[in-house]
Protein backbone atom coordinates (compact mmCIF):
# COMPACT_ATOMS: atom_id res chain seq x y z
CA UNK A 1 0.00 0.00 0.00
CA UNK A 2 1.35 3.44 -0.93
CA UNK A 3 2.03 6.21 1.56
CA UNK A 4 -0.93 8.17 0.16
CA UNK A 5 -3.23 5.16 0.46
CA UNK A 6 -2.23 4.71 4.11
CA UNK A 7 -3.13 8.34 4.83
CA UNK A 8 -6.47 7.95 3.05
CA UNK A 9 -7.32 4.73 4.86
CA UNK A 10 -6.63 6.35 8.22
CA UNK A 11 -8.46 9.60 7.54
CA UNK A 12 -11.26 8.50 5.26
CA UNK A 13 -10.57 11.30 2.77
CA UNK A 14 -13.88 12.43 1.31
CA UNK A 15 -14.28 11.86 -2.47
CA UNK A 16 -16.27 15.05 -3.13
CA UNK A 17 -15.70 18.51 -4.51
CA UNK A 18 -17.02 20.43 -1.53
CA UNK A 19 -15.28 18.84 1.48
CA UNK A 20 -16.47 18.83 5.07
CA UNK A 21 -15.89 22.03 7.02
CA UNK A 22 -12.70 20.71 8.63
CA UNK A 23 -10.08 18.05 8.06
CA UNK A 24 -7.54 16.06 10.06
CA UNK A 25 -3.91 16.65 9.10
CA UNK A 26 -1.91 13.40 8.75
CA UNK A 27 1.63 13.12 10.08
CA UNK A 28 4.79 12.20 8.18
CA UNK A 29 7.82 11.36 10.31
CA UNK A 30 10.75 13.51 9.21
CA UNK A 31 13.10 10.82 10.52
CA UNK A 32 12.02 8.63 7.59
CA UNK A 33 14.01 10.76 5.14
CA UNK A 34 14.09 14.18 3.48
CA UNK A 35 10.86 15.90 2.50
CA UNK A 36 10.69 18.19 -0.52
CA UNK A 37 7.75 20.60 -0.58
CA UNK A 38 6.97 21.88 -4.09
CA UNK A 39 5.09 25.10 -4.80
CA UNK A 40 2.18 25.59 -7.19
CA UNK A 41 2.91 23.86 -10.51
CA UNK A 42 -0.28 24.99 -12.34
CA UNK A 43 -0.09 22.68 -15.33
CA UNK A 44 3.65 23.15 -15.91
CA UNK A 45 4.71 19.56 -16.57
CA UNK A 46 8.10 20.31 -18.14
CA UNK A 47 9.13 22.48 -15.18
CA UNK A 48 7.94 19.91 -12.67
CA UNK A 49 9.84 17.08 -14.36
CA UNK A 50 13.00 19.21 -14.36
CA UNK A 51 12.57 19.92 -10.65
CA UNK A 52 11.79 16.29 -9.88
CA UNK A 53 15.04 15.25 -11.54
CA UNK A 54 16.92 17.80 -9.41
CA UNK A 55 15.24 16.43 -6.29
CA UNK A 56 16.16 12.87 -7.31
CA UNK A 57 19.84 13.84 -7.56
CA UNK A 58 19.73 15.71 -4.26
CA UNK A 59 17.94 12.90 -2.40
CA UNK A 60 20.75 10.49 -3.31
CA UNK A 61 22.93 12.35 -0.79
CA UNK A 62 20.73 11.33 2.16
CA UNK A 63 19.56 8.15 3.83
CA UNK A 64 15.95 7.13 4.13
CA UNK A 65 13.07 7.48 1.70
CA UNK A 66 12.63 10.93 0.16
CA UNK A 67 9.09 12.29 -0.14
CA UNK A 68 7.92 14.98 -2.57
CA UNK A 69 4.90 16.91 -1.29
CA UNK A 70 3.15 19.00 -3.93
CA UNK A 71 1.37 21.82 -2.10
CA UNK A 72 -1.71 21.90 -4.32
CA UNK A 73 -2.74 23.88 -7.39
CA UNK A 74 -1.20 21.31 -9.68
CA UNK A 75 -3.92 22.24 -12.20
CA UNK A 76 -5.23 25.28 -14.14
CA UNK A 77 -3.57 28.29 -15.78
CA UNK A 78 -0.69 26.41 -17.43
CA UNK A 79 -1.23 24.37 -20.61
CA UNK A 80 -0.32 20.86 -19.41
CA UNK A 81 -2.73 19.96 -16.61
CA UNK A 82 -3.89 16.64 -18.10
CA UNK A 83 -0.31 15.57 -18.91
CA UNK A 84 0.90 16.61 -15.44
CA UNK A 85 -1.76 14.51 -13.74
CA UNK A 86 -0.83 11.59 -16.00
CA UNK A 87 2.75 11.99 -14.77
CA UNK A 88 1.75 12.21 -11.12
CA UNK A 89 -0.35 9.06 -11.46
CA UNK A 90 2.74 7.11 -12.48
CA UNK A 91 5.09 5.82 -9.74
CA UNK A 92 7.73 8.33 -8.74
CA UNK A 93 11.27 7.41 -9.81
CA UNK A 94 12.84 5.23 -7.13
CA UNK A 95 13.57 5.89 -4.35
CA UNK A 96 11.20 8.90 -4.33
CA UNK A 97 7.55 8.89 -3.30
CA UNK A 98 4.94 11.60 -3.84
CA UNK A 99 2.08 13.07 -1.86
CA UNK A 100 -0.27 15.66 -3.39
CA UNK A 101 -2.19 18.19 -1.31
CA UNK A 102 -5.42 19.87 -2.34
CA UNK A 103 -5.34 23.51 -3.38
CA UNK A 104 -8.19 25.89 -4.04
CA UNK A 105 -7.94 25.15 -7.77
CA UNK A 106 -8.43 21.40 -7.25
CA UNK A 107 -11.40 22.23 -5.03
CA UNK A 108 -12.87 24.50 -7.71
CA UNK A 109 -12.42 21.88 -10.41
CA UNK A 110 -14.06 19.18 -8.28
CA UNK A 111 -16.97 21.50 -7.61
CA UNK A 112 -17.32 22.23 -11.34
CA UNK A 113 -17.23 18.55 -12.29
CA UNK A 114 -19.92 17.91 -9.68
CA UNK A 115 -22.26 20.75 -10.74
CA UNK A 116 -20.90 22.60 -13.80
CA UNK A 117 -23.58 25.27 -14.15
CA UNK A 118 -23.41 26.40 -10.52
CA UNK A 119 -19.61 26.53 -10.50
CA UNK A 120 -18.86 28.02 -13.91
CA UNK A 121 -16.71 30.76 -12.34
CA UNK A 122 -13.89 28.19 -12.26
CA UNK A 123 -13.55 28.68 -16.02
CA UNK A 124 -12.25 32.22 -15.41
CA UNK A 125 -9.56 31.07 -12.95
CA UNK A 126 -7.67 28.69 -15.21
CA UNK A 127 -10.42 26.16 -15.72
CA UNK A 128 -10.70 26.91 -19.43
CA UNK A 129 -7.00 26.11 -19.88
CA UNK A 130 -7.45 22.86 -17.96
CA UNK A 131 -10.39 21.77 -20.11
CA UNK A 132 -8.38 22.62 -23.22
CA UNK A 133 -5.64 20.26 -22.00
CA UNK A 134 -8.27 17.49 -22.11
CA UNK A 135 -9.34 18.42 -25.63
CA UNK A 136 -12.35 20.54 -24.64
CA UNK A 137 -11.63 23.79 -26.46
CA UNK A 138 -15.07 25.40 -26.31
CA UNK A 139 -15.26 29.09 -25.49
CA UNK A 140 -16.09 29.64 -21.79
CA UNK A 141 -19.23 31.57 -22.73
CA UNK A 142 -20.36 28.63 -24.87
CA UNK A 143 -19.74 26.29 -21.95
CA UNK A 144 -21.84 28.53 -19.71
CA UNK A 145 -24.71 28.42 -22.19
CA UNK A 146 -24.62 24.63 -22.49
CA UNK A 147 -27.28 22.58 -20.71
CA UNK A 148 -26.09 20.79 -17.57
CA UNK A 149 -26.77 17.36 -19.07
CA UNK A 150 -24.68 18.13 -22.16
CA UNK A 151 -21.83 19.48 -20.00
CA UNK A 152 -21.78 16.36 -17.84
CA UNK A 153 -21.61 14.15 -20.93
CA UNK A 154 -18.81 16.25 -22.42
CA UNK A 155 -16.75 16.19 -19.23
CA UNK A 156 -17.23 12.47 -18.70
CA UNK A 157 -16.13 11.76 -22.28
CA UNK A 158 -12.88 13.73 -21.97
CA UNK A 159 -11.70 13.55 -18.34
CA UNK A 160 -10.52 10.06 -17.29
CA UNK A 161 -11.93 8.53 -14.12
CA UNK A 162 -8.36 8.09 -12.90
CA UNK A 163 -7.87 11.86 -13.01
CA UNK A 164 -11.09 12.47 -11.10
CA UNK A 165 -9.98 9.94 -8.49
CA UNK A 166 -6.60 11.67 -8.26
CA UNK A 167 -8.27 15.00 -7.49
CA UNK A 168 -10.51 13.41 -4.89
CA UNK A 169 -7.57 11.73 -3.14
CA UNK A 170 -5.59 14.93 -2.58
CA UNK A 171 -4.85 15.51 1.10
CA UNK A 172 -5.70 18.56 3.23
CA UNK A 173 -2.15 19.08 4.51
CA UNK A 174 0.75 17.30 6.16
CA UNK A 175 2.42 17.65 9.57
CA UNK A 176 6.17 17.11 9.11
CA UNK A 177 8.40 17.61 12.15
CA UNK A 178 8.05 21.23 13.25
CA UNK A 179 6.28 22.18 10.01
CA UNK A 180 2.72 22.22 8.72
CA UNK A 181 2.53 21.87 4.95
CA UNK A 182 -0.69 23.25 3.46
CA UNK A 183 -1.73 24.97 0.28
CA UNK A 184 -2.70 28.45 1.44
CA UNK A 185 -2.77 28.84 5.23
CA UNK A 186 -3.94 27.44 8.52
CA UNK A 187 -6.01 28.32 11.58
CA UNK A 188 -3.82 28.75 14.67
CA UNK A 189 -6.90 28.40 16.93
CA UNK A 190 -7.96 25.01 15.55
CA UNK A 191 -6.31 21.66 16.36
CA UNK A 192 -4.53 19.66 13.69
CA UNK A 193 -7.36 17.13 13.95
CA UNK A 194 -9.90 19.74 12.76
CA UNK A 195 -8.31 22.36 10.51
CA UNK A 196 -10.90 24.37 8.53
CA UNK A 197 -10.79 23.66 4.81
CA UNK A 198 -11.30 27.37 4.09
CA UNK A 199 -8.12 28.17 5.99
CA UNK A 200 -6.12 25.40 4.28
CA UNK A 201 -7.35 26.07 0.74
CA UNK A 202 -7.84 29.84 0.70
CA UNK A 203 -5.79 31.19 3.61
CA UNK A 204 -8.87 32.71 5.22
CA UNK A 205 -7.32 32.60 8.71
CA UNK A 206 -3.85 33.80 7.80
CA UNK A 207 -0.41 32.22 7.83
CA UNK A 208 0.01 31.08 11.44
CA UNK A 209 -0.14 27.36 12.16
CA UNK A 210 -1.17 25.85 15.51
CA UNK A 211 1.21 24.32 18.04
CA UNK A 212 4.06 26.71 17.18
CA UNK A 213 4.58 24.96 13.85
CA UNK A 214 6.07 26.78 10.89
CA UNK A 215 3.67 26.90 7.94
CA UNK A 216 5.01 25.95 4.49
CA UNK A 217 2.57 27.11 1.83
CA UNK A 218 1.98 28.15 -1.76
CA UNK A 219 -1.06 30.03 -3.13
CA UNK A 220 0.35 33.58 -3.15
CA UNK A 221 2.89 34.33 -5.88
CA UNK A 222 6.09 36.07 -4.81
CA UNK A 223 9.25 36.65 -6.89
CA UNK A 224 11.32 34.59 -4.45
CA UNK A 225 10.52 32.28 -1.53
CA UNK A 226 9.02 34.49 1.18
CA UNK A 227 10.17 33.99 4.76
CA UNK A 228 7.88 35.13 7.55
CA UNK A 229 8.15 34.84 11.31
CA UNK A 230 6.31 31.50 11.26
CA UNK A 231 5.73 30.84 7.58
CA UNK A 232 7.59 30.05 4.36
CA UNK A 233 5.87 30.74 1.04
CA UNK A 234 7.17 28.96 -2.04
CA UNK A 235 4.79 29.84 -4.88
CA UNK A 236 7.05 31.62 -7.37
CA UNK A 237 4.51 31.65 -10.20
CA UNK A 238 5.82 28.74 -12.26
CA UNK A 239 3.23 28.95 -15.04
CA UNK A 240 3.96 32.64 -15.69
CA UNK A 241 7.60 33.04 -14.64
CA UNK A 242 9.21 29.65 -15.28
CA UNK A 243 10.33 29.72 -11.62
CA UNK A 244 9.27 26.60 -9.72
CA UNK A 245 10.47 26.27 -6.12
CA UNK A 246 11.09 23.36 -3.74
CA UNK A 247 11.88 23.55 -0.02
CA UNK A 248 13.90 20.67 1.48
CA UNK A 249 13.24 19.62 5.06
CA UNK A 250 15.64 17.24 6.84
CA UNK A 251 15.65 16.27 10.52
CA UNK A 252 18.32 18.22 12.38
CA UNK A 253 19.13 20.55 9.48
CA UNK A 254 18.01 24.01 8.43
CA UNK A 255 15.61 24.17 5.46
CA UNK A 256 17.16 24.49 2.01
CA UNK A 257 15.59 25.84 -1.17
CA UNK A 258 15.93 25.37 -4.91
CA UNK A 259 14.21 27.60 -7.47
CA UNK A 260 14.53 26.63 -11.11
CA UNK A 261 16.37 29.31 -13.09
CA UNK A 262 18.39 30.27 -9.98
CA UNK A 263 20.61 27.19 -10.02
CA UNK A 264 20.59 23.43 -9.74
CA UNK A 265 21.56 22.88 -6.08
CA UNK A 266 19.58 23.28 -2.87
CA UNK A 267 20.91 26.13 -0.75
CA UNK A 268 20.34 26.91 2.91
CA UNK A 269 17.41 29.23 3.33
CA UNK A 270 18.31 32.80 4.31
CA UNK A 271 16.18 33.77 7.28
Amino acid sequence: MSLLSLFQKKLGVRPIGAPADSAEIPVLDLEDGPVYAVGDTHGSLSLYKELENSILRDAAKFSGVATIVLLGDMIDRGPQTAALIDHLLRPAPAPLRRVCLRGNHEAMMLAYLNTPTANANWLDFGGAETLASYGISMDPDALRRSPERKLRQLLAAHIPDSHLSFLRRTLPGLHVGTYLLAHAGADARAPLTAQPWQALLWGSEGLIAPNDLTLVHGHVITPDPEIGARSIGIDTGAYATGRLTSLRLIAGQSPAVLTLKDGSEFKKLSQ
